[in-house]
């Protein structure tokens, strides 16, 4: 028992640990997707910009290149001014070039000293490439656009400070890249081949589908994890306290319910719990018939407790089946030596719950406890509260059909008091009714529950039932039931509940027992019943 109550301590502390994690683990998952959705809103926003101003300095060299198509061709000595002209006019442009025949023949940067032949397959769909330009002054990324018509051509250069400076102040943690074919430019005007990609967080790709460009933005590694922290590190903490607190809660509250429960546990293995017997009494001979089979709890140091302070709790924690199985076996044992002197058939009731009617273990139980005594000694009467709904399955009707094959009754308790009698009565096959103390307690004081008494009397008549009226604690409610039929009585007006060894000595010792006789042997008795509850 040590090492299941370690086990039950161990488990609680998994339970309060899972629990408290659970907020902090949903929550920072939760986190973690915002913050990555703002890191991929950030990175297609950005994108989006960049290519935006991309387009317009390209739309704008284009433009440029349309205007110079018109003089390709003509002496570099007569459209040189031209072409400088077109630099200072267009904001972003860093040089201007004349090609016939791909071979350029006039630049606004070198004038006429110029003899360079263009390959078409060096540019991106024939029209743009990024290339490094060394001189004349520093070393800096150009993108230079191609524009063609017949054997004529203009090379407009865009210079590559504007398209960084651009990259950089969209956003300069998204590490935005301009792609042309397989050379790459970053925010900070390096180009690259092989293609550029370093940063693996929240990345996004642009395709221009005008000019084929493609513009990259991501993050480095880390940066999810950094941006959360410096963004929600506020509510970080708020879930790591939401956690803590509410995995203590848990820890408490599982304490405070599971320590009864363990407690349980361990009186049922020190067998704490014993059987006290009430008898019912035959209405008509007044002599002990049978008892009912209620459990105590002997505890060690609170003595005797009452079964309305631990049935419920032994309900919800599954003990209750080991309980009432624990009750049979030591009922058995200590009735068995003395089943031939009591009367027979001698009954023997038991309570029930509904978890006993969720599996077949109860026809085991039911087994062994008849097998204690000779066939016919005694009639095992089982009693469904009926303050606790049991659903009527297929397993339950069937357990009920095994009882009865067996020859155990089955009694309906506390008859009229919680859920549907009727509905019982209709789906189970109930041998017994057991009027519930509040009714019999109204017997010349209040007239409409004597009325509805009588109809509970009148309704067992005609289903052919026997009837047990419990709480019995006067001479005038014995003589009324019985002049209405009842067939058994109990209550303490006759014996309160005891233990075995002093139910079987006053049941034994017949003088005891004089003073308590049957309501025909009244003859002062005028207690009469209303003609429709008669037998």
């Amino acid at each position: 028992m040590n090492r299941a109550i370690r086990y039950s301590s161990k488990k609680v502390i998994l339970i309060a640990l899972a629990i408290g994690l659970l907020p902090i683990m949903l929550g920072t998952l939760l986190v973690y997707l915002k913050t990555s959705s703002d890191l991929s809103r950030t990175s297609d926003n950005a994108a989006h910009e960049a290519s935006r101003q991309i387009t317009v300095m390209l739309n704008e060299a284009e433009a440029a290149a349309n205007e110079l198509i018109n003089i390709a061709g003509v002496p570099c000595s007569e459209v040189a001014k031209e072409l400088r002209e077109a630099v200072a006019t267009y904001r972003f442009l860093r040089a201007t070039n004349l090609a016939m025949d791909n071979q350029v023949y006039c630049s606004s940067l070198y004038g006429t000293d110029v003899n360079l032949t263009v390959n078409p397959q060096n540019y991106l769909r024939g029209r743009l490439r990024l290339v490094d330009q060394a001189s004349p002054g520093p070393k800096t990324s150009v993108l230079i656009l191609r524009v063609q018509h017949g054997t004529k051509s203009v090379l407009v250069g865009i210079d590559g400070r504007h398209i960084q400076d651009a990259l950089h102040l969209i956003n300069k943690h998204s590490n935005l890249s301009l792609q042309v074919g397989n050379t790459w430019m970053t925010q900070y005007g390096i180009t690259h081949t092989p293609p550029y990609k370093d940063f693996p967080t929240a990345p996004k790709t642009l395709l221009s589908n005008e000019y084929g460009f493609t513009v990259y933005a991501a993050y480095p590694a880390g940066t999810l994890v950094k941006h959360t922290f410096d963004t929600y590190s506020v509510l970080l903490g708020l879930l790591l306290a939401l956690g803590i607190f509410t995995g203590l809660l848990t820890y408490w509250m599982l304490g405070r319910v599971l320590a009864p429960s363990m407690e349980l546990q361990r009186a049922l293995s020190a067998d704490e719990f014993i059987p006290f017997l009430q008898p019912v009494i035959s209405s008509t001979s007044g002599k002990w018939v049978g008892c009912e089979v209620l459990i105590r709890w002997n505890h060690p140091h609170e003595g005797i407790i009452a079964p309305n302070s631990f049935i419920p709790l032994a309900e919800r924690s599954n003990l209750i089946i080991a309980m009432t199985r624990r009750l049979m076996h030591k009922t058995a044992q200590q009735l068995a030596p003395y089943a031939s002197r009591l009367e027979q058939p001698f009954h023997v009731g038991f309570n029930v719950s509904a978890k006993h009617f969720e599996n077949f273990d109860l026809v085991d139980d039911c087994i062994l406890f008849l097998r204690a005594f000779k066939p016919g000694a005694i009639i095992m009467v089982l009693e469904m509260t009926e303050r606790e709904l049991i659903k009527p399955t297929p397993t339950a009707l069937q357990l009920i059909e095994r009882l009865h094959d067996l020859g155990v009754k089955i009694a309906l308790d506390d008859f009229g008091t919680g859920h549907s009698s009727l509905s019982y009565l209709q789906r189970f096959k109930v041998d017994f009714i057991k009027i519930d103390q509040s009714f019999i307690s109204m017997i010349g004081a209040d007239a409409l529950s004597v009325h509805i008494l009588d109809s509970i009397l009148d309704l067992a008549l005609k289903l052919d039932l026997q009837v047990l009226a419990e709480g019995i604690e006067t001479e005038e409610q014995r003589d009324y039931l019985g002049a209405c039929g009842v067939d058994f009585m109990q209550g303490y007006f006759y014996a309160k509940p005891m233990p075995i060894d002093d139910f079987l000595s006053t049941l034994l010792d017949k003088t005891s027992l004089s003073k308590k006789t049957a309501w025909v042997d009244n003859p002062g008795s005028t207690a009469t019943c209303p003609a429709s509850a008669q037998p």
